[in-house]
């Protein structure tokens, strides 16, 4: 008999408590609000000891991403935790595989999640996915702009948030493995979190084309989220930025990278500049994530791909041909193939398709395996743009 259950919010009391004392979470009234709001949105999974105590727990919540097009299920895990006493018993490792099955019988084919140890996750299937880029400039060192057309307003969450909601949807890297932000989400990861400033951008049809999302704070500017349509609107917010540099001493800005950086704006060279690793994913089921894979269509070269070693989610082991015949492609899988075939673990699979690193680079680094032919053919579908996350877990 198992120890793991799927616990809906029978045990939010006691989920808040390993939460806050394995993360040191302040229980603030707006923490209690935040967690209460999360758990009634997630799939929340717990192992219990022999006398019905809390133990471990795992939350998965349930997202729509938009990857270059194509809408896939995503489970957002977040709140990993153990109490010491019970760490080094498999109690996470057993919740993870009884969630991932879960998450394959409800159809999701994607999963994400915040590593504090990289190794850890890997175990799972996760593997390094998104980056995040971050600048730190003396205040009076920040670029400014010249003078744009239209305006910037000030406003307060109500009066934001649907222009939020729209100009997020409409830019393109957002739609690079990001998420579809459900009203609530919005909520709890803005005003749930912080008493955050939000200022829109108008042009001179008082139409929104951007927004800033920022808080200042012992001397600081932090622009936590920073959206435009148009170059106006980028100029018309950065002004805004800008106009900070007599009040605060330094200004800080961290967005998802996807290769591009703001170095060519500045007058000189910024000095604080750093990428680091983020977020971490693993594609859930290989072969619905094939079938609506949105590059399929520059298909040229038959080929198949083979799934080595997935032990947390076993049914994703085995070969997929992917075949172009009569104008249709084709996903299916074999137990033998003999199409040009590159073999990978599911952690590189999931990098290589999602974007993240290319078919040549993985392979000489022997993270995959396969002949000139077969990475030729996998390379003509992938995207050209790394994928780009400004969502946490």
């Amino acid at each position: 008999m198992t120890d793991v259950k799927e616990m809906g919010t029978l045990y939010t009391k006691e989920m808040l408590a390993l939460v806050a004392y394995a993360f040191q979470w302040e229980l603030s009234e707006r923490n209690l609000k935040r967690f209460d709001m999360l758990t009634k949105n997630s799939w929340n999974y717990g192992s219990f000891d022999d006398r019905g105590a809390l133990a471990s727990q795992v939350m998965a919540t349930p997202f729509t991403v938009d990857f270059f097009g194509q809408q896939y299920k995503m489970a957002g895990i977040g709140f990993v935790a153990s109490y010491p006493e019970y760490r080094s018993q498999g109690r996470i490792d057993r919740i993870m595989k009884q969630l991932l099955k879960d998450c394959n019988d409800r159809g999701v084919v994607l999963s994400y999640l915040a590593p504090f140890s990289y190794p850890f996750y890997r175990r799972y299937g996760y593997e390094l996915t998104f980056e995040r880029i971050a600048y730190e400039v003396p205040a009076a060192q920040w670029p400014d702009s010249k003078k744009v057309s239209g305006h910037v307003e000030r406003v307060s969450w109500e009066d934001a948030k649907e222009a939020i909601k729209d100009v997020y949807q409409q830019i393109p890297k957002h739609h690079r493995g990001g998420v579809l932000r459900a009203d609530w989400w919005l909520t709890f990861k803005f005003p749930l979190r912080k008493d955050f400033t939000y200022a829109l951008y108008k042009n001179t049809q008082n139409e929104v084309e951007g927004y800033l999302i920022y808080q200042v704070e012992g001397g600081k500017f932090v622009a936590y989220e920073w959206s435009y349509l148009t170059g106006e609107a980028y100029r018309g917010l950065n002004r805004l930025i800008a106009s900070h540099n007599g009040s605060v001493q330094t200004i800080f800005y961290e967005e998802g990278f996807g290769g591009d950086n703001q170095q060519f704006l500045a007058n000189a060279p910024i000095e604080k500049v750093s990428v680091r690793p983020e977020m971490m994913a693993r594609v859930v089921n290989v072969a619905d994530f094939l079938v609506d894979y949105p590059f399929l269509k520059n298909l040229t070269t038959d080929f198949a791909v083979e799934i080595q070693g997935d032990t947390y989610a076993p049914w994703n082991d085995g070969i997929y041909e992917v075949s172009l015949e009569k104008r249709q492609t084709t996903v299916t899988k074999t137990a033998t193939t003999s199409l040009p075939r590159i073999t990978a673990s599911i952690q590189h699979f999931t990098q290589l398709f999602m974007g993240y690193q290319s078919a040549e680079r993985l392979a000489f680094h022997g993270l995959i395996s396969g002949d000139a032919q077969a990475l030729s053919a996998v390379q003509e579908i992938l995207p050209s743009q790394k994928p780009i996350l400004e969502d946490y877990f």
